[in-house]
């Protein structure tokens, strides 16, 4: 990860993996194959720890809640870990490359962030704390999106106010979605 976020995609090569960790390059290539099967490793090492952190932090919340908790641990995972997710998401956006081999790693991982979000939002709307008329699907989406273009935006420029544009969007959330705030907006 250190050498994605110092040389790029392009200047991350087998050979000099294998230099920085004190091995060979053969044995780096023996363990992942190629290049593009060691990113997908990196990816899918750094997206499933990202997941359990949501996991861990929304736990049995759901709706609005569940939802103001993976805004949380999305802000945690900025502080506590800025490196792996500068290099997650350098994979992630380079994986619209056509050519891009792991690809559909990061296509999983983006159809499993939807399917958790996409069932706290129905979840709200059984339990009543989310408007039923929301289509949940599309409001699923926008919120992923939300979150990845927060995190692009920081990723190109760190002086961002990252603290409060995270406090917002737990207000944009609420304010669209909530019951009680889309009453009293009528």
């Amino acid at each position: 990860m250190s050498l994605l976020n110092e040389r790029g995609l392009a200047g991350t090569t087998l050979a000099a993996i294998g230099q920085h960790a004190g091995y060979s390059r053969g044995l780096v290539t023996h363990r992942f194959g190629t290049k593009a099967g060691l990113f997908a490793y990196v990816h899918d090492t750094v997206a499933a720890e990202w997941i359990a952190r949501v996991k861990s932090s929304v736990g049995d919340n759901i709706g609005v809640a569940a939802l103001r908790q993976a805004i949380e641990a999305l802000h945690g995972f900025i502080r506590d870990e800025p490196d792996d997710i500068r290099a997650m998401y350098l994979l992630r956006y380079a994986s619209i490359d056509p050519s891009a081999e792991y690809r559909a790693n990061v296509a999983k991982v983006h159809r499993a962030q939807h399917r958790h979000v996409q069932v706290w939002i129905e979840a709200g709307q059984a339990h009543g704390d989310i408007d039923k008329s929301i289509d949940a699907n599309l409001a699923a989406e926008l919120f992923c999106a939300a979150l990845d273009g927060l995190l692009y935006r920081w990723l190109v420029t760190p002086t961002i106010p990252i603290d409060s544009l995270h406090e917002r969007l737990h207000d944009i959330v609420q304010q669209s979605l909530a019951i009680r705030s889309r009453n009293a907006q009528l």
